[in-house]
């Protein structure tokens, strides 16, 4: 973790500067306030780092790796790795004597067998519980980021890859209503009680329950800039005209929508259509450029919020 810390280096340099004092050449308390500036930054460090620590001393000294039970396999050595669900939980290869972190509180699964475009790592499946939020994510890119704009432990609902299906590009539909930079993302396996979610905070949002499909399209709504949903609603429980069960539009903009959307943030319940428009995508590579300014509906439902 600290290879200064292994090696005999920090006491190197330190017992230099010490020479340096007793010959008259460095101040004592100037010397005495760096060091202990150099251990207090180490400290921070390595407790931020902490649970890597855990991982490697438990896969090295105990029998918890082996209990663990296999899951998804290994895009290096297409072997199974084992879900070791022992806090921290994360998956391990045994083969290749690797650990990956996973996302903690909640549970995890296999994702449709479906694997990273990137890696060839399995994609596994995070879940918060039925009525919270749920996004799949490489193990592979969660502890190794592939693009500048990704941190450590992102799922695919932050991943920026231009063309993955699982990807922020293809299933983000618009600026979260509440947090500043959050964006929310298609569940597609929310179904049929379909829902997105922010990928930033706790919002979510459930819309078109029961319908047949939903997909994100590849149009932008010109109005607000967010991307435009596409829906195979079920005939029995159709809310178009007529005998039509297809219809695509913008999730906040769209008349025939708006009765069909809820936001839901933590345990209250706040019909969407009391509030107005979502916005764009915003600035990411791939999105649909800057997004226009809010409207008057989306400053009354941030002060329905307040």
């Amino acid at each position: 973790m600290d290879a200064e810390l292994v090696l005999p280096t920090i006491r190197s340099a330190v017992e230099k500067q010490l020479n340096l004092i007793s010959l008259g050449k460095a101040n004592f308390q100037q010397v005495l306030q760096h060091t202990l500036d150099i251990f207090k930054r180490k400290f921070h460090y390595f407790v931020d780092s902490l649970a890597g620590m855990d991982e490697l001393m438990e896969v090295s000294f105990s029998p918890i790796a082996a209990t663990g039970k296999p899951l998804s396999r290994c895009g290096k050595c297409h072997r199974f790795m084992k879900y070791i669900q022992a806090k921290p939980s994360r998956l391990h290869c045994s083969h290749c004597d690797e650990t990956y972190s996973l996302p903690q509180n909640g549970a995890i699964k296999l994702y449709k067998e479906l694997r990273c475009p990137l890696d060839d790592f399995e994609l596994v499946l995070w879940s918060s519980g039925a009525r919270g939020k749920s996004y799949p994510l490489c193990p592979y890119c969660a502890s190794n980021p592939p693009f500048r704009d990704m941190k450590k432990g992102m799922g695919c609902n932050e991943c920026t890859h231009p063309t993955c299906q699982h990807s922020l590009n293809s299933l983000g539909i618009g600026q979260c209503v509440e947090c500043e930079g959050g964006v929310l993302v298609f569940d597609p396996t929310s179904g049929p009680k379909w829902k997105m979610a922010c990928n930033r905070c706790s919002v979510v949002v459930h819309f078109f329950q029961q319908a047949h499909k939903v997909q994100v399209s590849a149009e932008s709504c010109e109005a607000c800039e967010a991307s435009l949903v596409a829906v195979d609603f079920n005939k029995a429980r159709s809310p178009l005209p007529g005998d039509g069960t297809q219809h695509t539009g913008c999730v906040f903009c769209d008349p025939l929508f708006q009765d069909l959307v809820e936001l839901k943030h933590a345990t209250m319940r706040h019909p969407m259509h009391r509030g107005g428009r979502g916005r764009g995508r915003g600035r990411r590579p791939g999105g649909r450029g800057n997004p226009k300014k809010p409207k008057d509906k989306m400053a009354a439902l941030a002060a329905y919020f307040v």
